[in-house]
């Protein structure tokens, strides 16, 4: 399909200086906006807490409401009153519409990993060593969460430990306890074991059925796992108390009454892996870069390398720098989304730098610049095709998608178009002053030799 003619002459590369100027002052930007805004971190990377929550599709609940209530809560349980909280829809469907009795869901962001303050948690590892023994090791996550790790001096029933610890959390305010021995792990660990056995056993054969089987039966498992650890011992326990899920939904209901449903989900990320995650998705960025250099220098030419990474940093701090201008949620999808843009915006410069080696072979002494010009039109409608259409399918996922993955497609949305314009006036014309400065060098090698050997002659 051609969308425009094969024989368009158009002066991009007259355009080059205008284009670097624009794009010099994009990036200048870009970075400005990250050096005094910042970005606004998600949980992925700052830490805090992601809570979905359902309400009925009929009740007159806003966004703004919810984050009063929420705050509300933070600031009674922690005394902060600096916690950020933040709601967004998080719509049903691809339409984007709620439909049947699913209700209306809401996500809830909020800074907090733990409602937990340090002096309660002091009480509650006092209250254990009380009950159970000096000689009971509680150790604690170095950072705030709602887990507690314990180890008696000796083994112990494990169901009657685990009635024992849920009493006694629950008789000390918490409604939501989850506790399991090292045991039930390796029960667990078991057991997922045999499930992925069976069921690449059932691949092979054509048959799902009883893999399906086990896959619903989990619910079995459990039962089947409390016969099996009924007169087993351990001393290794963990509890979980889901405070914040618990307390979310305890305000939620009692600001908003029926209208209220439930608290889908709770996840926490604690601020040190948050900032984990985010070195090592920038790492994964840089990498790639890195790599794709090699890669252009082995599969073309030194002279195409360093245009083709330029663009591919150009367009990733000009997606940056827009999500710190608009202070969109920058999180692991995003991560993703830049990766996939380099990748995108990669394999848009390889085709216009393998037609430009097509060019240079079959018009050898034109040029440079005409033989770019030529280049850059002949792939001009493959380019413009395949911007469109994957434009056509982000815009679809920004228009029809919910949740983060807007965040995701609105990233890859920018990534398109600048990697697009970033191809044909940031890695073409650098190509050309690449050539530039290396015929440069070497007519400077060359008059140095011939001086060399006039003075050896003389």
């Amino acid at each position: 399909m051609q969308w425009i003619n094969p024989d368009i002459a158009i002066d991009f590369m007259g355009a080059r200086k205008k284009a670097f100027v624009f794009s010099g002052l994009i990036v200048a930007i870009s970075l400005i906006s990250v050096a005094v805004l910042g970005l606004n971190m998600g949980i992925d990377f700052k830490g805090g807490s992601a809570v979905i929550v359902t309400f009925k599709n009929d009740a007159s609940v806003t966004r703004a409401q919810i984050e009063d209530s929420v705050a509300e809560l933070v600031r009674a349980e922690t005394g902060d009153d600096t916690s950020q909280v933040t709601v967004q829809d998080f719509d049903v469907g691809v339409t984007g519409e709620e439909t049947g009795d699913e209700g209306r869901r809401y996500l809830m962001y909020t800074e907090v990993t733990s409602l937990i303050t340090e002096a309660k948690r002091a009480e509650i590892v006092a209250g254990l060593k009380t009950k159970y023994g000096e000689k009971t090791k509680v150790e604690l996550p170095q950072e705030g969460a709602d887990t507690f790790y314990l180890t008696f001096d000796q083994d112990v029933s494990i169901p009657e430990r685990k009635a024992d610890l849920n009493a006694h959390f629950a008789a000390i305010g918490f409604k939501q306890v989850g506790v399991v021995s090292d045991t039930d792990r390796q029960q667990d660990v078991e057991y997922f074991k045999e499930l992925n056995l069976l069921l690449d056993e059932s691949a092979n054969e054509g048959e799902t059925g009883d893999a399906a089987d086990l896959v619903l039966g989990r619910e079995a498992w459990e039962k089947k796992k409390a016969k099996i650890l009924a007169d087993k011992k351990d001393r290794r326990f963990t509890v979980t108390v889901e405070e914040v899920k618990a307390k979310v939904a305890e305000k939620l209901a009692s600001d908003f009454g029926a209208s209220f449903e439930a608290v889908e989900s709770s996840t926490s990320v604690s601020p040190s892996v948050g900032q984990d995650l985010l070195n090592n998705g920038l790492l994964a960025i840089l990498y790639a870069i890195m790599g794709i250099l090699i890669y252009i220098t082995l599969r073309f030419d030194f002279r195409f390398a360093p245009g083709a990474v330029v663009a591919l940093v150009h367009d990733v701090i000009i997606t940056i720098g827009i999500f710190s201008i608009l202070q969109v949620k920058f999180s692991l999808p995003i991560i993703a989304a830049l990766l996939t843009i380099v990748g995108y915006s990669l394999n848009d410069t390889i085709v216009v730098l393998d037609r430009v080696r097509e060019t240079f072979d079959a018009y050898r002494g034109r040029d440079l610049k005409d033989l770019l010009n030529r280049a850059i039109n002949g792939t001009l409608s493959r380019t413009v095709l395949t911007s469109f259409t994957t434009l056509v399918v982000i815009t679809s996922i920004l228009v029809l998608g919910g949740g983060l993955i807007r965040d995701f497609a609105f990233a890859l949305a920018i990534g398109v178009v600048v990697g697009t314009y970033s191809s044909i006036f940031v890695a073409s014309p650098l190509v050309y002053y690449m050539d530039q400065y290396l015929e440069r060098k070497e007519a400077a090698r060359a008059r140095e030799a011939r001086g060399g050997a006039a003075n050896a002659a003389a």
